[in-house]
């Protein structure tokens, strides 16, 4: 059982290793900057972890139906694009000061988020043993990236008067 606790203690590090090392190079990075890297992370740690375990396991099962096939290929799909969309709102809109760009991403933070938190809680414990392996804790690491890019971008997005 300690074992199984190291194990997720050290996932949980490399996990969240880059958000520090992020959060700590904010001032030389510009805070922006930081921000955008921060949801480039976390979009591509769940792109990463539901479109490649989620197309592998649906290419696994036998007799699944071809329209089925086609459905969760495409949502893998759109998992991609909806990392590649998050990338262009961190990179353009959040960068240059919108609070439209910081609302999009908290819409993301707070509906996936929670989403993720009560698919986990009620489908399937995603990251918990005995069910799955520690290494499934990584893909939480796009909430705290998310909720820092938001936190350290909050002061400079709202501290100005709206246009």
């Amino acid at each position: 059982m300690l074992s199984l606790l190291i194990q997720m203690a050290v996932i949980a590090a490399l996990a969240l290793a880059p958000i520090l090392g992020l959060l700590l190079a904010r001032k030389r990075l510009g805070v922006a900057n930081a921000a955008a890297w921060l949801i480039t992370y976390g979009s591509w740690t769940i792109a990463g972890e539901h479109t490649l375990v989620g197309l592998g396991e649906v290419a696994n099962l036998p007799g699944l139906p071809p329209h089925a096939h086609f459905h969760f290929l495409m949502g893998g799909i759109y998992t991609f694009v909806g990392a590649v969309l998050l990338g262009v709102v961190a990179w353009t809109l959040l960068r240059t000061g919108s609070r439209i760009g910081w609302y999009t991403i908290l819409f993301a933070l707070v509906l996936g988020g929670s989403l993720e938190l009560w698919a986990a809680g009620t489908i399937f414990p995603h990251g918990f043993p005995p069910e799955s392996i520690p290494l499934g804790l990584f893909l939480y690491a796009y909430i705290p990236a998310f909720a820092c890019a938001l936190a350290i971008s909050y002061e400079p997005i709202f501290r100005r008067k709206s246009a």
